[in-house]
Formats: structure tokens, sequence, C-alpha cells
């Protein structure tokens, strides 16, 4: 029992190392990724202006042109703060399923590859994570919060395009949303990364009122930007490099979890087997 204690103790520490590790190496990934992602953005945006929608383009003014560009620099250079703001998320200690943790260390991209940079993260000093299903928490807290960043830069971005009247503005936010939250219908006809394509049902113009909408209705082709995690590391070799060494440290750390949760498991059969003895007896 007093054994089990101690490799218990033992796999504690390693946990803690290893988090301080996946700190320092989630700090590096993510200034990269905003530097990636802030480059994709742009180039996206210089696609949907000047392929798919060249015509609404130079429909702008020199002013009005300028200040959409200078709406999307601000939201790249936003980027970086609210990437790096995931390092200071909170320690939630609660329960991870098996299959929560698989996902989380058998990330679905493929293309990807470990680089460094000068970065060194932001962590809370004060908060020391010893058991591996409260990092594996923290690390899907980053994940998600990756996903969720991307997704609102993108609808963002898709908000200035339509406001300056380079998308169709009949076509609803909602579909934009929707679309960029189904993968499958994510595909882009061009070919172009971080674009979004799909037909969408819209009303013609001046005959909303009609009562047979349906006879009114009109497929409307529409491109958009949608930022893919996946595609955006795949277009920059540092980026991918970094990811990949992350993934190596998620892998020591499922290791990690792996004995753990079989050390809980000895002990809490030495546990209930020194429990048995203390209150048996013969008659």
């Amino acid at each position: 029992m007093q054994q089990i204690k101690q490799d218990l103790a033992t796999l504690e520490e390693k946990v803690a190392n290893l988090a301080v590790e996946l700190r320092a190496l989630y700090g590096r990934y993510l200034k990269l990724l905003s530097h990636s992602a802030r480059k994709q953005l742009i180039l996206a945006s210089y696609q949907i202006c000047t392929q798919a929608y060249p015509e609404s383009f130079l429909k702008l003014s020199g002013r009005d042109r300028q200040k959409l560009q200078e709406n999307l620099r601000k939201l790249g250079k936003n980027l970086q703060s609210q990437l790096l703001a995931l390092l200071a998320l909170p320690i939630h200690s609660s329960d991870v399923t098996p299959l929560e943790a698989e996902e989380l260390l058998l990330p679905p991209s493929e293309e990807a590859s470990p680089p460094e940079t000068e970065v060194r993260a932001q962590e809370p000093e004060s908060e020391k994570i010893a058991n591996p299903e409260d990092l594996i928490r923290w690390c899907q807290q980053i994940e998600q919060g990756i996903q969720e960043t991307l997704e609102t830069l993108s609808q963002e971005v898709n908000f200035f395009l339509q406001e300056a009247q380079i998308l169709p503005a009949q076509v609803p936010v909602k579909i934009l949303e929707m679309a960029m939250q189904t993968e499958a219908s994510a595909a882009s006809a061009s070919g172009s990364p971080n674009l979004l394509s799909l037909l969408v049902e819209t009303e013609r113009e001046g005959e909303q009122e009609s009562p047979a909408p349906k006879e009114n209705a009109k497929i409307t082709k529409l491109t958009a930007i949608h930022l893919r995690l996946v595609e955006i590391e795949f277009s920059d070799p540092t980026l991918n490099i970094e990811r990949d060494r992350v993934r190596t440290w998620l892998e020591k750390l499922k290791k990690i979890r792996q004995q753990y949760l079989q050390l809980q498991r000895e002990s809490a059969i030495a546990e209930a087997e020194a429990a048995w003895r203390a209150t048996w007896y013969e008659d």
C-alpha cells in the first residue's frame, strides 16, 4: 500500500513538470498561430475581394476600401492577445472520460509537425496541476478555445465584408454561422484554403412580400471566410512543427494517465482488501 502511494506521488510530480512544459509549448504555439492566422485572414479576404466578388469591391470608394482593410488589420492584431489569454484559463477539476482523452491526445488533423519561438507561457504560477485528468481538461479547454476564437474571428470578418456590401446582403448571418459549424458543408469549391463556398436560397429583390416565396426564391452562390485550424497549420511549416511538439508531450501525458489510473485502481483494491480484513472475523 505504501509503495502504491509513493508511485502515485512520483507520477503526480511528473504531471506537475509536464504541466509547466505544456504551458510553455502552448505559449509558443499560440503566438505562432496568431501570426499565421493573421496572414491567412488577410489572404482569404484578398481572395474574397479580388477573385470571388471583384465587381463589388470595385464599387467601393477609395475611403471605403481603406476602412474595410483597416478593420481587417485590427481584427488580426487583436488575435494574439485573444489566443494567449487562453493560457490563463483556470483548471477545472472534473471527470474526463476515456473517449474525451483520446480525442484530445489523438487530434483529427493529420498534417502537423514541432518550431521554437521566444514566448514564455503566461501561466498562473500559483496553480499547480498534479492530476493528469485535470491537465487533460486544461488542454481540452485550450483546444476548444482555439476553435471558438477562429470561428468568432471568421464571423467578424464576414460581418465587415457584408457591411461593406462585398458579400451578398440578402444572405442571413445565421446561414453563415450554421455553415461554418457544419464542416461537411465547408468544402471550398474554389480549392482556396479558409474559404467557405455554398449555395443558399434567397428571395429575389423587391419580392419579399410575395405570398409565394418559393416561386420567388433564387439560388445564390456564396463564398465567405472560414478559418480552419488544420489549413492554417498546413500553410505554415514552422507552426506545423510546433503543433507536433505539443502532440508529442500530449502522448507522454496519455501514458502517464494510463499509469495513474492503474495505480488508482490498485490503491482502491488494496484499501478494499484492508477494509474487509478489518471487519471480518471467523465464527
